[in-house]
């Protein structure tokens, strides 16, 4: 199942982008503004464009400081397109108004079931994989749910936080994948290791966790995009290194941290006593028994769709980079 959900998976990039780059190319729209006499008789029209639309490229509005009331520029003086509103304001220009509230109903309602699974596994991580077996062990049932209900109470302000701090980048995806690059990239290593090496112990997995978010975040505070100011892009220690743009700087974050975790949580594993293989049957690959697929015929196998998805990811990110 996960490799088939890894086709779509791919096009979802497209998904993203192609909105964008629609509305970049559209003109700008006009907002029309009407002056009349008392009785009634126009007496004078003008076409008034607003200030974000002013700024911005096509239906993609400028960001505008919400304290000086001006366009947000970056570090060339150019202004910061908000890329976030290229779809809300697609569907403002082109829906009638009843299939406009079916749309913004649609986006909301996308918005709030990630929301909601996002909560959602940060509560019951924290509650059972962390409170429950590391700082609080055998306590009763309803001390574990008032915990997760306050866990869920802090996941809720970590992210109106976050939602502040993603204000400064002007799309989601640069903050998605800045989150990615610091736990998804030392994450994947750690999975990997579990599933496929045997020898990896928690002490391992622990240590290479910490160390390649550690090295997420020293590489950040380190280096910066070429048109950012040092702060929320990176650069808070110093600036060593400049990169192109922002997605630039987290592929590189990512495979710093991707890196370092697999380096340590190796030679932590090498250094401490790992679990009897008894244990791990059901969790490491080489440790748990194959279903008979004999009479399956070869490109059915997941051996080779999942070459197939391999060489499909090479090939879009060879043709887009």
């Amino acid at each position: 199942m996960p490799l088939i959900a890894a086709i779509p998976k791919m096009v979802f990039p497209f998904l993203v982008i192609l909105p964008g780059l629609l509305a970049i190319g559209l003109p700008t729209p006009h907002t029309t503004t009407v002056v009349t006499e008392q009785n009634g008789a126009i007496i004078h029209s003008t076409n008034v464009v607003s200030k974000e639309a002013e700024e911005g490229r096509g239906l993609v509005p400028a960001k505008i400081n919400p304290v000086t009331g001006q366009a947000m520029l970056d570090a060339s003086g150019k202004p910061l397109l908000d890329y976030d509103m290229a779809t809300p304001n697609m569907l403002l220009h082109y829906f009638p108004t009843g299939i406009l509230g079916l749309g913004l109903t649609a986006l909301l309602a996308s918005f709030m079931s990630g929301m909601a699974g996002n909560v959602t596994a940060f509560n019951t991580v924290f509650t059972y994989d962390l409170y429950q077996s590391y700082i609080h062990k055998g306590a009763s049932d309803r001390h574990y749910l008032a915990v997760g209900r306050w866990a869920t109470v802090g996941g809720i302000l970590l992210s109106i936080g976050t939602a502040y701090a993603a204000i400064n980048f002007n799309n989601i995806m640069d903050t998605l994948q800045l989150v990615f690059s610091f736990v998804n990239a030392p994450l994947f290593a750690t999975f990997l290791l579990g599933m496929f090496w045997k020898r990896t112990t928690g002490h391992g997995a622990f240590a290479g966790l910490v160390t390649g978010t550690v090295a997420a975040m020293v590489h950040h505070g380190l280096t910066l995009p070429i048109e950012a100011h040092p702060g929320i892009h990176g650069g808070w220690i110093t600036v060593l290194h400049q990169y192109p743009s922002d997605m630039a700087q987290n592929f590189y974050g990512a495979i710093f941290a991707f890196s370092a975790n697999f380096v340590v949580a190796v030679l932590v594993s090498l250094c401490t006593k790992p679990r009897p293989e008894s244990e791990l049957v059901g969790l490491v690959h080489s440790l748990t028994p194959k279903p008979p697929k004999a009479h399956n015929r070869w490109w059915k196998s997941p051996e080779a769709l999942a070459v197939a998805i391999l060489l499909c990811a090479i090939a879009l990110n060879i043709f887009f980079a």
